[in-house]
């Protein structure tokens, strides 16, 4: 698993908005082993950060000040965002300890293209995080999950995914995504409509009502 990293600096001295005027983002690093430090961040290279990383990704800090420079392995535990345009205020890094299981809430990512989709079903996506329990190395940066193969009616469970060394904080019959038929239709109206349409199609004919176009109009 890939270890970001991302430079920061002791702040000693000045206030939260001359730092940002400078260009540097208010930060501190906390955890039960260590001592709550105050440090500065370049908003540059933060930005950077947030593009590439997830909030269950690991990231290795390299804090400089006092006369030295030591590395901490820290989770993004909160930001704070301007309202209006959304630049990171001030953020929350948080050191476990190695040794010492903790919660997170992974993201999930849906990849492929779903059978049940093409049919003319609609992907329903119930979670956008899962959250796990585990060692902080064993935390996964995201949860892929591949829904090429699943088609109208059938859906993922937790029971269905591999979480490598952490263990998921949901009952394993948890449906996660399932393929449901548009609103209106029964899955297997949908089905048959589809069949329909492509038989008059290699007839040289129109969709009949109630075939493939009609089942995208009810899903809007």
């Amino acid at each position: 698993m890939r270890m970001h990293t991302l430079q920061v600096k002791i702040r000693t001295s000045g206030k939260a908005n001359a730092v940002r005027r400078g260009g540097y983002v208010p930060a501190v690093v906390y955890g039960p082993s260590i001592e709550s430090t105050p440090v500065t961040i370049e908003q540059k290279a933060l930005h950077i950060l947030f593009s590439e990383i997830t909030r269950s990704s690991r990231i290795n800090l390299s804090i400089s000040g006092d006369g030295g420079t030591r590395e901490v392995d820290v989770f993004v535990k909160d930001v704070d965002r301007d309202p209006i345009s959304d630049e990171p205020l001030h953020v929350d890094f948080y050191h476990p300890d190695a040794g010492h299981p903790l919660k997170l809430q992974v993201p999930m990512r849906i990849v492929g293209e779903c059978k049940g989709v093409k049919a003319g079903g609609i992907l329903n996506v119930l979670f956008n995080t899962i959250p796990v329990h585990g060692l902080p190395q064993d935390i996964p940066h995201l949860i892929t999950i591949d829904v090429s193969d699943l088609i109208m009616g059938e859906s993922i469970h937790v029971r269905d995914i591999d979480f490598g060394g952490v263990e998921p904080l949901l009952p394993p019959e948890r449906t996660l995504v399932t393929v449901i038929a548009p609103r209106g239709l029964s899955i297997e109206e949908t089905e048959e409509g589809i069949a329909e349409g492509e038989e008059a199609a290699e007839l040289g004919g129109e969709a009949p009502v109630g075939g493939e176009e009609e089942a995208e109009t009810e899903g809007d």
